[in-house]
């Protein structure tokens, strides 16, 4: 009997072992292996803290993604596809050649790694989810290609950005705000990186730093790569014991950076906010959108508002920003001071930058800064500062607008505001009842005359033989085609070697260098691949291809095709080969007139500049008789360029002086040499 239960026991240990070996082997992911959307199945790490797979959205779309997956909030921490969601019967699949890629249900495929030595890959209890060779060397990682969020052990290198959600409850694409450590001096900083203003927050580092959240403290500091010492502490103190949290550090939709974590007990609901860089929330920039301000109750809940004389984009999302209510150009020749009133906003400011300010006036009052609001057409709003007595004009848009303290009642925004549409100081006006009476009496009158006499005239035989060749249906007018070579996002894909070769990157996109078969003939080309221009419907795409398509000029990159395919928006032209025309400018040397000049200048506006101050402007031009034949018009283009390059912001002209300078309209003055810098 002793010796039964003996072998009993070893058998139970053995096959326990085995279990739990099986157990271990499940983690690995083998190549071949694939998970379908709406499968309800992932890749989960052995502790099953983590799953990657398909994320399923409010819209009934998937990210592909990694989340916290034994938590209620199944909080997404990591997506490949944030900004084209997948739909149900979509595929991410390991192949056994190595790739990684998610392919959509119409087909559509995106890589997301391309290489051929992977031999498995694994959901690490980390939440980082890796590719490895043969050898258990990590080739791939997520945690090098973060979205919003970084994890413990996570670092976050200079080069690398965390981009905010749009909103981080319906809509994972990227938002407005950047976190990001700057490569010029190793600064890391918050922005609304939509616009070209300076950062709201920085840490006031420098030098060749990462930021790390560490893995053994769950403290998140800034670390010098150089000697691995601490630059900059931000986490002051975590919840203990660390390991019964779940941790995580997230820029979210209202452009904070905040660590949080999440008790691993049941029970537990929501994340708890350790650490935030922004205490003040209406400091972000752009919270409220144009033309709206931001308040607070809390410093921790955002209200939007829209100032007086505007109406919400979008009634359900007050963030978005506002629109006029009545357009009114307050520089037109009918516009007077009869056609608005100036509303004044206790405590609102407007601090978006010297960009935004046409002057300030000092030593004055704050009657003495309503009536320079009144009596400026160019100005819209200006905040009048009570300590030093200084008032601030602004230009339009109006961005950043805010309450400050209200305890302080340092400031106060006059604003202008339409007659139409006053908000502050509006009188209703009723008609009195008679009149109204009449009025409705004619009206109805006239309509019933009209309708009668309608029915008379189409009763006529000659008006019914009108009528039938007139209501026709007009013949449909065929739609203007667009001569270029529509092509797939796998094609190009495909020439551009997984969009690897990048060329350059712009506002609104990257551009890849390919190789394209055109005629029978491989073609070297350059793919632009539009990031930014998703919400652009396909109408509006192919009008603005077709416009591109039909403009031909012997200085212009010649359009050759596009794609239009489902959320993916690319452009293909020819491809220059001596690079991009910045980069020309910058490093050419121009002698591009005068060789016997004694300087030599290496950058165009530097050149430009000092012909205008010598008064040889023509030495610009001496080499091309096209511009020689029309100087005139030249010469009035190149002083309109001087004075919007004017080192002084506040000099230079509106963007409506700048047409009626153009046109001929407005005489053009000589710029401001003095002020303008050669630099």
């Amino acid at each position: 009997m002793a010796v039964t239960r003996i072998l009993l026991w070893v058998f139970t240990f053995i096959l326990s072992s085995l279990c739990s070996c099986t157990q271990m082997n499940n983690s690995t992911i083998n190549l071949g292996s694939s998970i379908s959307a709406g499968s309800n199945s992932s890749w989960k790490s052995p502790s099953g803290h983590f799953a990657f797979g398909f994320y399923p959205l409010v819209t009934g779309k998937y990210l592909v993604g990694i989340w916290f997956d034994k938590i209620s909030e199944k909080t997404l921490v990591w997506s490949a596809n944030r900004d084209d969601p997948a739909g149900k019967g979509s595929s991410i699949k390991l192949s056994r050649t190595g790739q990684l890629a998610l392919t959509h249900s119409n087909g559509t495929e995106v890589v997301i790694y391309n290489g051929t030595s992977t031999d498995s890959a694994s959901m690490q209890d980390d939440g980082n989810f890796v590719l490895q060779n043969s050898s258990s060397g990590i080739i791939w990682q997520s945690f090098n290609f973060p979205t919003n969020t970084i994890l413990l052990g996570q670092a976050l290198v200079m080069g690398q950005k965390l981009y905010s959600n749009a909103n981080d409850t319906v809509d994972y694409s990227t938002g407005r705000y950047a976190l990001e450590i700057q490569e010029l001096d190793g600064n890391v900083l918050l922005k609304a990186f939509h616009f070209s203003t300076p950062a709201y927050w920085n840490a006031i580092t420098k030098g060749n730093v990462s930021l790390v959240f560490n893995r053994t403290t769950a403290f998140m500091h800034v670390i010098s790569v150089e000697d691995n010492s601490t630059v900059s502490n931000m986490t002051t103190t975590v919840p203990t014991p660390i390991n019964d949290y779940y941790h995580r550090a997230t820029i979210n939709d209202k452009g904070n950076f905040q660590q949080l974590a999440f008790p691993k007990a049941n029970g537990a609901s929501q994340w708890i906010v350790v650490w935030e860089a922004i205490t003040k929330p209406c400091i972000v920039d752009n919270i409220c959108g144009v033309f709206g301000y931001c308040t607070t109750p809390d410093d921790k809940i955002v209200n939007c508002t829209c100032l007086p004389g505007y109406l919400p984009l979008d009634p359900n999302t007050p963030s978005k920003g506002c629109y006029p209510n009545v357009v009114m150009d307050f520089c037109a020749s009918n516009s007077s001071a009869s056609n608005f009133t100036i509303g004044s906003l206790d405590n609102v400011d407007f601090p978006n930058a010297d960009f935004a300010n046409l002057a300030k006036i000092e030593q004055t009052d704050e009657d003495g800064c309503r009536k320079e609001v009144m009596n400026d057409c160019f100005c819209v709003a200006g905040v009048f500062y009570r300590d030093t007595q200084a008032c601030y004009k602004k230009r339009m848009p109006l961005v950043n607008g805010r309450i400050s303290n209200p305890t302080t009642n340092n400031m106060v925004a006059f604003l202008k505001v339409p007659v139409e549409n006053n908000n502050l100081n509006h009188k209703d006006k009723k008609e009195s009842p008679s009149s109204a009476v009449l009025l409705a009496s004619f009206l109805a009158c006239s309509i019933l005359a009209v309708l009668f006499a309608a029915i008379g005239i189409c009763q006529h035989p000659w008006a019914q033989r009108y009528i039938r060749v007139q209501l026709q249906p007009p013949p449909k007018r065929k739609p203007v085609e667009i001569n270029l070579k529509a092509y797939s996002f796998h094609d190009l894909q495909e020439a551009s070697n997984g969009f690897k070769n990048m060329l350059g990157q712009g506002a609104f996109g990257t551009v890849y260098s390919g190789v394209l078969t055109l005629e029978d003939e491989e073609v070297e080309v350059a793919v632009k691949k539009l990031e930014k221009v998703i919400e652009r419907g396909e109408k509006e795409f192919l009008t603005e291809v077709q416009v591109i398509g039909l403009t031909h000029h012997k200085n212009l990159v010649r359009l050759l095709g596009y794609c239009n395919e489902h959320n993916h928006r690319l452009l293909v032209y020819e491809l220059m080969q001596n690079g991009t025309l910045s980069n020309f400018l910058k490093h050419m040397e121009l002698h591009p007139a005068d060789e016997s000049a004694e300087v030599e200048y290496t950058i165009l506006t530097d050149w430009v500049l000092s012909c205008v101050r010598d008064g040889n402007l023509e030495a610009t031009v001496s080499n091309d008789t096209e511009l020689l034949s029309d100087y005139k018009r030249f010469e009035r283009m190149a002083m309109v360029g001087v004075w919007c390059i004017c080192s002084n912001p506040t000099l230079r002209p509106s963007m409506k002086k700048v047409v009626q300078m153009l046109e001929g309209t407005v005489e053009v003055e000589v710029p401001p040499l003095a002020d303008a810098q050669i630099f």
